[in-house]
C-alpha cells in the first residue's frame, strides 16, 4: 500500500452489492485527497462481490480487502476497526457512492477546528428514477459540544445515527465494546460515541449519497429488524444511565420514546397484513407500551445482556405481561 502513514481509513462492508460496487469503489478511489487507505470486508458475499473486489485491488494499492465468512455487518465493521491504521475513519456503505471531496472536506474541517468528529450533509439517491435530493440537516452548522450533538441526535431529529456522514477520529472507537451483533448496530452505540468527543463540527456540504433501493435492510419490515430497533432504543437509555445522563436528557428522550412509538405502531398494522390476528396485534401493542414505560423509567434496571436476549414483537400469542421493572 502506498499510503503508509494514512490520515483517514475508509472503512467499507460488502455483501452482495456486485450491481452497486463498482460506482462505490469509484467514488472513494477518484478523490481529491491522497493520505488514505480503503479497507473493504467481504462477509461472505454469494454473487460475485469479491470478484470485483479483487480487480479493483489490482488497480489501486490503497485498497486492503479482508474475506470472511458470513457474519453480519456489525462483526464486519468490527473486522475492519481492527485493521484501521488512519487517524481518522469514515464509513462507506458499499452500495452508496460520494462526492469527489468527501474525504478533503471532512478532513479539513476537522482539522481546522481542532474537532473528533465532523457531520455533514448528504443526499437520497432514488436509483429507480436517477434522482439525488439534498437532505440538509435543521441543526445549525458550527463547532459544538457533545451535549449539544446530543441534543438532537437523541430525539433522531436534527441529527441521526448514521456513520456514513461522518469522519470519527479513531481514538473515539478504541477501548470500545464494539457494534453489537444486531441490526440497527449504528443507532444503538452513536450517543455513546458522540459522548467521548470533546469538540463536534457540523457543516453544510451535501457530500454523500445515500442509495435508496427495494432491497435495502433499514428499509425492510420484519420482526428481527423491528425487534432490534426496539433493542437499539433501549440500549440509548442504558447508555444515559450508565453515564448518570438521564436527567438531563429526559425530554430528549421522551420525544425518541414518542418516535419509536409512532414508528412500531405503523409496523404492527403493517405485519398485521402478514398474519391477520387481532389477539396477537393487541399483545405486540402492550408489549411495545411496556417496553417504552419501562425504558423511561428514572430507576431503569436492564443490563445489556437483558436488552438483547428480550424480544418485544412475537408472532406467537403470549398472555404473560412485560414486568415493567426487571424484563427479561
Amino acid at each position: 500500500m502506498n499510503t503508509i502513514n494514512p490520515k483517514i481509513s475508509v472503512i467499507i462492508p460488502v455483501y452482495n452489492t456486485s450491481q452497486y460496487l463498482a460506482r462505490c469503489l469509484d467514488s472513494i478511489l477518484n478523490q481529491d485527497f491522497e493520505a488514505y487507505e480503503v479497507i473493504c470486508v467481504n462477509d461472505g458475499s454469494s454473487d460475485n462481490s469479491l470478484e470485483i473486489l479483487r480487480e479493483y485491488e489490482k488497480k489501486s494499492s490503497k485498497i486492503k480487502i479482508i474475506n470472511q465468512v458470513n457474519s453480519g455487518v456489525a462483526q464486519t465493521r468490527n473486522t475492519a476497526l481492527k485493521h484501521a491504521s488512519g487517524d481518522y475513519l469514515a464509513f462507506l456503505d458499499s452500495d452508496d457512492f460520494v462526492r469527489e471531496n468527501y474525504l478533503s472536506r471532512l478532513y479539513d474541517a476537522a482539522i481546522d477546528n481542532k474537532s473528533d468528529i465532523v457531520i455533514c450533509n448528504f443526499y437520497r439517491y432514488y436509483e429507480q428514477i436517477n434522482l439525488a435530493k439534498p437532505v440538509f440537516y435543521k441543526f445549525r452548522r458550527g463547532v459544538f459540544n457533545k451535549y449539544d450533538i446530543l441534543k438532537g441526535l437523541i430525539p433522531d431529529n436534527l441529527i441521526h445515527s448514521y456513520l456514513w456522514n461522518k469522519l470519527w477520529k479513531r481514538e473515539i472507537f478504541e477501548n470500545h465494546s464494539t457494534f453489537p451483533n444486531m441490526k440497527f448496530e449504528d443507532l444503538a452505540i452513536m450517543s455513546e460515541l458522540i459522548y467521548k468527543a470533546d469538540r463536534i463540527t457540523v457543516i453544510n456540504d451535501a457530500l454523500y449519497y445515500y442509495r435508496i433501493r427495494k432491497t435495502s435492510i433499514v428499509r425492510s419490515i420484519s420482526l428481527q429488524t423491528q425487534n432490534d430497533y426496539m433493542k437499539a432504543y433501549a440500549l440509548i437509555r442504558l447508555f444515559l444511565e450508565k453515564t448518570g445522563e438521564y436527567s438531563r436528557f429526559k425530554r430528549h428522550f421522551f420525544y425518541l420514546s414518542l418516535k419509536v412509538y409512532i414508528v412500531m405502531l405503523a409496523v404492527n398494522f403493517m405485519l398485521f397484513k402478514e398474519q391477520p390476528s387481532l389477539r396477537l396485534l393487541a399483545q405486540n401493542i402492550f408489549s411495545i407500551k411496556s417496553f417504552i414505560k419501562t425504558c423511561r423509567e428514572d430507576n431503569f434496571t436492564m443490563t445489556q445482556e437483558d436488552i438483547l436476549n428480550y424480544n418485544v414483537l412475537s408472532r406467537m400469542v403470549k398472555v404473560t405481561a412485560l414486568n415493567t421493572k426487571t424484563p427479561k
